[in-house]
């Protein structure tokens, strides 16, 4: 398994049989350059802008969407509703989260969540090993709330996604990684970075932000 950050809120996902997950590709108005990448299935949490540019993925992929239980390239992912602002909806939408396991690895794409999580969302969600989760901010939960969020779920491991570029004036990602442990593995990360015991932060490098 191979996560790499693509930028924004959109990752690479490859397991050992080669099949590959995108999540959430972005437009050109994020601030980020995206790379060619070819996909086996899309994940797109809404429809917006900066998470639905499905035609610039190589190999016309299916698209998952939606909330419930799909098999796509015989990989299962699990919808989640949520929303994408504290006001259900009312100011952008609705969001959905995948979740989806890897080679053993269970990942959780929490799209562009706007609100902490009840009860029942969180069981919905369940065991998590590696979460995503936007920090920035404005449209989506800030540093503040996804410390929260990370409380709730309870990941093994967490990499911030969704924060500022040149291009897309939100919050720092350093607003969230302030008063934690953080490591820089680079692009990408494999199942061997997750931690034995307890959690760890993750901040990974774009292959080309524009922004750097």
């Amino acid at each position: 398994m191979k996560i790499s950050w693509l930028g924004h809120s959109c990752f690479e996902i490859v397991d050992s049989e080669g099949r590959t997950i995108v999540t959430d590709p972005f437009d050109d108005t994020v601030g980020y350059d995206l790379p060619r990448v070819r996909a086996d299935v899309i994940t797109m949490s809404h429809d917006h802008h900066d998470h639905n540019n499905i035609g610039v993925v190589e190999g016309e992929p299916p698209v998952v969407t939606g909330s419930g239980r799909q098999t796509v390239a015989g990989i299962e992912f699990e919808g989640v509703q949520v929303f994408h602002d504290e006001l259900g909806g009312k100011l952008r939408g609705k969001n959905v989260i995948f979740c989806f396991s890897v080679d053993g690895v269970r990942v959780c794409h929490l799209g562009d969540l706007g609100h902490l999580l009840s009860e029942d969302e969180v069981n919905a969600v369940g065991d998590v090993d590696v979460l995503l989760i936007p920090v920035g901010g404005v449209y989506t939960i800030d540093a503040a709330g996804a410390k929260k969020v990370v409380e709730q779920i309870k990941p093994r491991l967490v990499i911030p996604m969704h924060f500022r570029s040149d291009a897309f004036d939100v919050d720092p990602v350093d607003w969230f990684l302030e008063g934690q442990k953080v490591e820089r593995p680079g692009k990408s990360i494999t199942e061997d970075d997750l931690p034995i015991e307890g959690r760890k932060i993750v901040l990974l490098e774009c292959d080309r932000p524009s922004d750097r």
